[in-house]
């Protein structure tokens, strides 16, 4: 099954590359896969598609934070939070502000 969607989806960005939903999800299935830096990858790209694809922000976040990679982290989700700003999504606003306070101590 995971094999046949990672297909598909490649498929999909295959016809469209600047898709990023496609982007986000190749991201996810990677990540379910356990390849942290393919899934990086295709965060990475779908923030030059849309800078303000907040979700990518937070993946990329955890990414570095198990990489020990802190102050990347951190300034990731820094900027998601602040892609957030007038945002009446307070579920992700704390889910951002949680992960920096994870890291920060």
């Amino acid at each position: 099954m995971q094999k046949q969607r990672l297909e598909k989806l490649l498929e999909m960005e295959g016809e469209n590359s600047q898709d990023t939903f496609v982007l986000y999800a190749l991201g996810m299935e990677y990540l379910g896969m356990q390849n942290g830096d393919l899934a990086s990858a295709y965060f990475k790209k779908c923030l030059l598609v849309d800078p303000n694809y907040v979700p990518a922000y937070y993946q990329l976040g955890l990414f570095y934070q198990l990489r020990n990679e802190e102050d990347e982290a951190l300034k990731l989700l820094e900027i998601g939070l602040e892609k957030l700003a007038g945002s009446k999504d307070q579920k992700t606003i704390n889910e951002f502000r949680s992960l920096i306070e994870e890291i920060k101590f």
